[in-house]
């Protein structure tokens, strides 16, 4: 039974590592003053006459006055005339126009009713549902701003600009094949383009091609060593792959560059400690929490997780402190349970630890987790059967029924109750079926039978 793995307990925590890209990652801001995109937006304001409305003399004559004025570096008067005009509200061309005009001044929401207003008044307007879809990115608006990019594609729009920002789309919404597929059509024209790539590493990512992702996020990182969100995913992609030596070089670059945050950070201090590292990772946790930009609870308490259940003790109880200080007002649930197992696990002071499990199962008598750790702590005692009795509350609690289960097992192997403890295994296998559980429940079978 030693060889079961004790890290169980801190998995139910909820502080296992989250080391895997789930999120896909934002467009970087340098990417709308990327000279490509400005090329491709300036574009828009030309006229295509096959899928465009028509414009009149009039009209025609006063786009020529906004382009002088554009022209002469006065955006802003050319956007005055543009409003004071009769002519705007009645023409799609001229609405559109003052939607661009709108964009670049950065007023966003006056932007997107502009091109609502111009596709309202002509709605195959390609270049209106295009620049709509980019603003409705901008606001993260992202399934209304994929229907107005297909709907230019549809119309004939094969722009790099407009392929990648609807990957961007498909990729928040989770759709990595569709996403790697419009990734690869903006790389056409666009080859170069680091946000593209960037995406296409995270599809790969979802697609399970973590080798060719790595691969090309070295291209990105050596274009935008100083941008940490890149060196981040790319070390992800690393941890999936078992390399973590080089997962944790890859986070060194910009932790030199000073550009990586509070939970970069964080990350790289647990991967220290993968390695053996303690005293590095002690040092990359004081500089987390003594940077501009401090970890989020959620990374601090996954490498929190992590340090205990490797019993390097002096990292877990400094993350501990300064999670603590982190909290205003009473600590949450999660942060008490884990001081409750760090206490009783480090074997410092078990009864503070206990004490803590009795008065969160007290607040909460469905707590999985502080039934099976009270019920462990109580068996570690020599008190089987108050322990046992903790454990069978447990095995109700769907979270922490599976380990409640396995402990239950142990309990009874110890106790010389073989059968007893087939029975607790295949509970446990309902719930969690192959693995390592089966293989025991295998050598447990033998044992039983020799014993009968």
């Amino acid at each position: 039974m030693k060889t079961l793995p004790w890290i169980i307990g801190y998995a139910l925590l909820g502080m296992g590592s989250s080391l895997h890209a789930a999120e896909a990652l934002p467009l970087s801001p340098s990417f709308w003053r990327d000279p490509a995109f400005v090329k491709s937006f300036n574009g828009s304001y030309r006229i295509e006459a096959r899928i465009e409305p028509v414009v009149s003399t009039e009209e025609r004559g006063l786009l020529v006055q906004v382009q002088e004025l554009m022209e002469a570096g006065n955006r802003r008067s050319a956007l005055a005339k543009l409003k004071e005009s009769s002519l705007t509200s009645k023409s799609a061309a001229l609405t559109f126009n003052l939607g661009n005009l709108e964009f670049e001044e950065g007023n966003m929401e006056a932007a997107e009713k502009a091109y609502e207003g111009a596709i309202e008044s002509y709605p195959s307007f390609r270049r209106a549902h295009r620049n709509l879809g980019v603003v409705l990115v901008r606001a993260d608006k992202h399934e209304a701003a994929l229907k107005h990019l297909i709907e230019a594609v549809k119309l004939g729009d094969s722009d790099g600009s407009t392929y990648g920002l609807l990957a961007y789309c498909r990729l928040q919404q989770g759709e990595w094949a569709s996403a790697l597929q419009a990734y690869r059509m903006a790389q056409v024209s666009e080859p170069d383009a680091v946000e593209w790539k960037a995406g296409v590493a995270q599809c790969l990512q979802q697609l399970e091609a973590q080798d060719e992702a790595v691969a090309l996020l070295d291209e990105v990182i050596r274009e935008r060593p100083e941008e940490a969100s890149y060196a981040v995913l790319q070390a992800s992609l690393l941890i999936e792959l078992g390399r973590i030596s080089d997962a944790v070089k890859t986070l060194e670059l910009p932790r030199r560059l000073e550009r990586l945050d509070g939970d970069g950070l964080v990350l790289l201090a647990e991967l220290n400690l993968r390695e053996q590292r303690p005293e590095e990772a002690m040092s990359r946790l004081e500089g987390a929490f003594s940077g501009k930009s401090a970890p989020s609870e959620a990374r601090a308490m996954g490498t929190l997780g992590f340090a205990c259940s490797v019993r390097e003790w002096e990292v877990a109880r400094l993350l501990l402190a300064k999670v603590k200080a982190m909290v205003t007002g009473e600590a949450p649930r999660a942060l008490r349970l884990a001081e409750a197992k760090l206490e009783i696990d480090a074997g410092e002071s078990p009864e503070k630890g206990a004490s803590l499990l009795k008065a969160l199962i007290d607040e909460d008598p469905t707590d999985g987790v502080a039934l099976l750790e009270l019920g462990k702590y109580e068996i570690s005692g020599g008190k089987n059967g108050e322990g046992e009795l903790l454990l069978e509350r447990a095995t109700a609690v769907e979270g922490s029924a599976a380990d409640a289960w396995v402990e239950i097992a142990k309990l009874r192997v110890a106790e010389s109750r073989f059968g007893a403890a087939l029975k607790a295994v295949d509970e446990a296998l309902k719930l969690r079926p192959g693995g390592s559980l089966e293989t025991y429940r295998e050598s447990l079978a033998k044992l039983a039978d020799a014993a009968s």
